[in-house]
């Protein structure tokens, strides 16, 4: 779908408004607030979908739930990444299945009808490995590589995709989400948004699963002008966390939905 085409599909879908709930799961009374709900890519070979906005942490300090879990499963959802409701954990899925990892309490396991505030989400058909990394890589350098590797296997990277990466990361920085930080008052305070759980390891295997957000979507689906929001999950697929940094060892392999 070329950039034209996404833009004419975004107008349709604010201005026709059916078009969307047809297509968009069905959100629970678990969930509290609007549901901000973003369709992409509605065809082919996977979709893409976005549930709140990380803009609203930032700007309203709204943490209320968007979307409920048990409902993105049943969607048909197979990978998705985001934060808790009341910003008291990470959600990453893998082949369907949802890893919650709930912040101050490592043994917690997933509760029934769990919310999300933020959820970008995607159904895959399948999955192909695209390209093995030639060196370790990091940052911008990582992002260019899978966006280079992804336009040369035909994914329009105007619009937002999902990522997999599988093998050894090291000098890895990342957190868990456990609670709003009752100081923060947006953009600028001088307070972190959220209390976390902070990790860092100089090496740790693992899947990273990730999404790619166009510039028309960044502080929505990722950070304000983060290209991508990445998550780690443990290799028994028990527990997840935001990647904040992170080197990519050469040998590691880039999958791209097909």
């Amino acid at each position: 779908m070329n950039r034209s085409a996404i833009l004419a599909f975004a107008a349709a879908v604010t201005i026709g408004g059916s078009a969307l709930a047809q297509h968009s799961p069905h959100v629970s009374g678990h969930a509290t607030g609007s549901a901000e709900t973003t369709t992409v890519a509605p065809a082919g070979a996977f979709t893409v979908r976005v549930y709140g906005a990380f803009r609203n942490f930032m700007q309203r300090q709204d943490y209320s739930g968007k979307v409920a879990l048990p409902d993105v499963r049943g969607s048909g959802t197979t990978e998705a990444v985001g934060a808790l409701s009341g910003l008291r954990g990470e959600i990453t899925f893998v082949d369907g299945v949802p890893i919650v990892s709930y912040g101050g309490c490592a043994t917690c396991t997933l509760k029934h009808g769990e919310t999300a505030a933020l959820l970008g989400t995607a159904t895959v058909r399948q999955w192909v490995g695209a390209a093995e990394l030639p060196s370790d890589l990091k940052g911008a350098d990582l992002d260019n590589f899978i966006l280079a590797a992804a336009g040369n296997a035909g994914i329009d990277i105007a619009a937002p995709f999902p990522v997999r990466l599988v093998g050894t990361l090291s000098s890895v920085e990342m957190h868990v989400i456990e609670a709003p930080n009752a100081g923060f008052s947006g953009h600028g305070s001088k307070v972190h948004m959220a209390k976390q759980d902070e990790f860092r390891h100089d090496r740790i295997n693992g899947l990273v699963v990730g999404f790619f957000a166009p510039p028309s979507m960044r502080g929505a689906l990722t950070h304000p002008g983060e290209p991508f929001h990445y998550h780690w999950v443990a290799e028994d697929r028990s527990r997840t966390a935001h990647l904040d940094a992170f080197v990519v060892q050469r040998g590691g392999r880039l999958f791209l939905p097909k």
